[in-house]
């Protein structure tokens, strides 16, 4: 079936879908022990182990100053712990605690359910949608690049 051009932007169309994936998630995670953010932030160090708080940011696409948010507020409820960093005594390595990864496979539960329901929905194949998310993804980060390069010469 083809779709009519609706004549609004690519970005236009991100963002929507992305506040229609926010409300699936949230109403999924609602009585979960971590918000669907937290959930991608704590899924970064169980699935791929410690990271730096930049590392982190840069892996989920926050910003630092964001990421100082979560690592604060996991450190405080005792779901992650601080490591020095070997290479750069500046910086620490984060890892969850065993109180994190408890809350991590808790909300893992109402996260599995809604990605379930989300995946058998989908009209296309799923690889070719990440794959899509990826190259996405990649233009932001250029575009945003370009736009700060831009901002600072003007500046």
């Amino acid at each position: 079936m083809a779709r009519e051009k609706s004549g609004l932007s690519l970005l236009w169309h991100l963002f929507a879908t992305g506040e229609r994936v926010k409300h699936l998630l949230s109403s999924a995670m609602a009585d979960s022990p971590l918000s669907p953010d937290e959930y991608a932030v704590y899924s970064v160090l169980f699935d791929l182990g410690p990271r730096t708080p930049t590392g982190l940011a840069r892996t989920v696409g926050m910003p630092p100053t964001t990421m100082s948010h979560y690592v604060r507020s996991m450190i405080e409820r005792g779901h992650a712990r601080k490591r020095p960093t070997p290479a750069d005594g500046r910086s620490f390595l984060l890892t969850l605690t065993e109180a994190g990864q408890h809350a991590h496979r808790a909300a893992g539960a109402a996260f599995r359910e809604a990605n379930m329901r989300f995946t058998a929905a989908l009209e296309v194949e799923e690889a070719f949608l990440e794959g899509a998310l990826a190259h996405l993804g990649r233009a932001a980060d250029a575009a945003a690049s370009q736009l700060t390069r831009e901002s600072r010469r003007a500046g």
